[in-house]
Order: C-alpha cells, then sequence, then structure tokens
C-alpha cells in the first residue's frame, strides 16, 4: 500500500482556501537620498541613514566638536560634482554613528514638502582637505546667518587657512526615501495571492469535483 502524496498535495493547493501571507518586519531606520543642482553649474548627491531609534522627523545638531556621536543619524555622505558632470569629491562626514564634521547639521521634516529645512552637510573626512559643504546657515559672503535665513550654499573650505569660497546657490534640497526590500517583497506578495485567488476561482469550477472531502485520507 502506497500513500498517494502528489495528489494530496495538488488537492491540497486546488483546494484549500486558506491564504498564504508573508510577514514584513518593521524595522524604523530609514535611507533617504537627496540631490542639488547650483548655480554655476555645480551639483551634489548625497545621501543619509538614520539609526532604528529615530522619529519620523528629527534634527541632528553638532555640539561644536568633532568626532562626536549622533543621536539620530548612522551614516552620512555627499559627493559634488562640476559642470561637466565630473566627480570633484566625496565623502563622507558620519560613519557608523560618529561625525567629524563639527558644523554638522541636518533637519529632517516628514511634513514639508522642502523637507530638509535646515542642512549643513559636507565631504569632510579627517584626511580631506580642502573640502566641499553645502549650509543654508552660511550666507555668499561666508558669514554665519540664521538657518534657513539664505539659499543653500555650496563652498570649497580650506582648514589650512580656514577660508571658504562661494561656488553656487540653489533654492532648496528634498530628500526622498529608499523604498525598504520589505515593502517591495509585500507588495509581490500581494499581487501573487491576487493572481492565484483570480487563477483558483477558474480551477475550482473545473476541479471542485475531484477535490477530497475534508479530513479524509487519501491512500
Amino acid at each position: 500500500m502506497k500513500l498517494q502524496i502528489a495528489p494530496v498535495l495538488l488537492g491540497m493547493m486546488t483546494c484549500s482556501s486558506i491564504p498564504f501571507v508573508f510577514a514584513v518586519s518593521s524595522a524604523q531606520a530609514a535611507d533617504f537620498t537627496f540631490s542639488a543642482n547650483f548655480t554655476n553649474g555645480y551639483s551634489a548627491k548625497g545621501s543619509f541613514t538614520t539609526k532604528t531609534n529615530a522619529p519620523a522627523s528629527f534634527s541632528e545638531i553638532s555640539p561644536g566638536s568633532s568626532p562626536f556621536p549622533t543621536q539620530f543619524l548612522e551614516s552620512q555622505s555627499l559627493s559634488i560634482f562640476d559642470s561637466t558632470n565630473t566627480l570633484l569629491q566625496s565623502g563622507s562626514s558620519v560613519i557608523n554613528g560618529i561625525s567629524n564634521d563639527k558644523f554638522f547639521r541636518l533637519d529632517y521634516d516628514n511634513s514639508l514638502t522642502a523637507n530638509l529645512p535646515t542642512l549643513d552637510v559636507s565631504t569632510e573626512t579627517p584626511s580631506q582637505n580642502p573640502y566641499y559643504f553645502i549650509s543654508n546657515g552660511v550666507d555668499p559672503s561666508g558669514n554665519p546667518v540664521a538657518f534657513g535665513s539664505t539659499s543653500y550654499n555650496l563652498f570649497l573650505f580650506d582648514k589650512i587657512t580656514n577660508k571658504s569660497t562661494f561656488l553656487g546657490d540653489t533654492t532648496g534640497i528634498k530628500a526622498t526615501p529608499v523604498p525598504e526590500p520589505s515593502s517591495v517583497i509585500s507588495s509581490l506578495a500581494f499581487a501573487a495571492f491576487g493572481f492565484g485567488f483570480a487563477f483558483k476561482r477558474k480551477l475550482n469550477n473545473r476541479t471542485a469535483s475531484n477535490c477530497p472531502p475534508t479530513n479524509v485520507a487519501v491512500v
């Protein structure tokens, strides 16, 4: 006597009314990208990743010295390009929750269209000089001003001479969340379930009479 395993499995696949559900994690850490086109042909591309304890909106502010442990950011990087889209410099001023930029500031407000209302980020690394920075708390003359009272200005800063050179400006910079892989999987799961449900309705019309009664063993 042999168990007819394949027919039973097929019957379960074609006759069962229990849907298959994907379990999706809900980690709070998130990835963001941003970009900007400045006057004089310069452009920037950047990214940042929040820690798992970061709220939907937050403000990361340097205590005025570096290096320092960040409160909400796990990493942050910036790349600057010239008018021919040639990379001038890249740097990560926040790595593994530690910032090397004593001027660092990044406010993220997800309720705003321009969701980076306050920004001071750079390509600074311990070994990189000069380096580039973007700030809406420093005016084109290089003078500190109230954040948001000036455009987002791009500078080249020399740590040895302590001088900044204005390169260009832009009126707004927006950060875009990067979709989590789990969100993509979830979407595929719902799509697969929808297809399976439609296919099952057609299949049930043809196979209902062939479905074994519940709790009946097939041998």
